[in-house]
């Protein structure tokens, strides 16, 4: 068996989408090479593979956003688990953001993967419960609600709200997402006011339908702009990855009979982000892919 030491560690390009495939298909995670791509537009310095004898075996992506920074995309072939270089990929992700000015690191992680941040030094933040469900025909949205457009003037009430809820500017990721959506993002505005209450959209992946990023400053909001963009799904597979302090929107997901498939946990490593995950009402960012 080879030590870490032995792999070599090189930037992420197009020409690695095969092993992308592979390795999410292995582990049965959800991301499609546009998931891919869009970290590496994203981040074009930042995401990596490593490498063995000439052969790619590992990958993570890493996105900058201000000072805060998410490490996301730690696989590792099968063949090749157990000789340290998720860790070593870790760490490598976590030098080239630290150099790149972050103050903080934030990661999405998996019960297999908690023990390994900790001895990194990532702290537990909260709970994100991943459900799964299949909309109904019957549907949920009765509404009107307008459609999000990357170059109207509420794109920036949008912005706000989302950067109120997460802490971060995140407005470089949700433009990319847009660019390739084919179903509307929705948001909700007070009545005759153009202050914007919530916003929801998604992004297609290889076994369901990601629902998300989704911001809500109030539970009627939250709700219709969820039912708005799950309409569009009927029938298809669903996720949706709720933070567990946003109750109502748990209590959304159990009603419209989704159901909780795993949990992850949100950690970070230096200065902790100041957000308020009792008004994400869909978790979808770079921790996504």
């Amino acid at each position: 068996m080879q030590e870490a030491s032995a792999f070599q560690i090189r930037p992420m390009s197009a020409t690695d989408l095969p092993l992308c495939r592979h390795l999410v298909q292995e582990a049965g995670w959800n991301q499609l090479d546009a998931d891919w791509l869009r970290a590496m537009e994203l981040e074009p310095e930042g995401c990596f593979v490593a490498m063995a004898d000439n052969f790619p075996l590992a990958t993570t992506t890493t996105c900058r956003l201000g000072g805060i920074g998410w490490i996301a995309m730690v696989l590792v072939d099968k063949k090749a688990r157990g000789q340290g270089i998720a860790r070593r990929m870790v760490e490598y992700a976590i030098a080239y953001l630290e150099r790149n000015g972050v103050e903080t690191i934030r990661l999405d992680a998996t019960a297999m993967g908690q023990g390994l941040y900790k001895k990194l030094g990532f702290r537990e933040e909260y709970e994100v419960i991943r459900f799964c469900g299949y909309p109904a025909p019957a549907d949920l949205y009765r509404g009107d609600l307008q459609v999000v457009s990357t170059d109207s003037q509420i794109m920036a009430e949008i912005m706000d709200l989302d950067k109120k809820a997460t802490g971060t500017d995140r407005k470089s990721f949700v433009n990319a997402l847009l660019r390739i959506a084919d179903s509307p993002f929705y948001y909700d505005s007070l009545p005759g006011e153009n202050t914007v209450t919530a916003f929801a959209g998604f992004r297609e992946g290889c076994n369901a339908v990601q629902i998300g990023p989704a911001v809500a400053l109030t539970p009627d909001s939250g709700g219709k702009v969820l039912d708005a963009v799950v309409s569009h799904f009927v029938g298809k597979q669903v996720y949706i990855d709720i933070p567990v302090p946003n109750q109502p929107a748990v209590m959304w997901a159990a009603t419209q009979g989704f159901t909780e498939q795993r949990r992850f946990m949100r950690m970070y490593r230096g200065i902790e982000v100041q957000d308020a995950p009792g008004l994400i009402w869909a978790s979808s960012g770079p921790e996504k892919g």
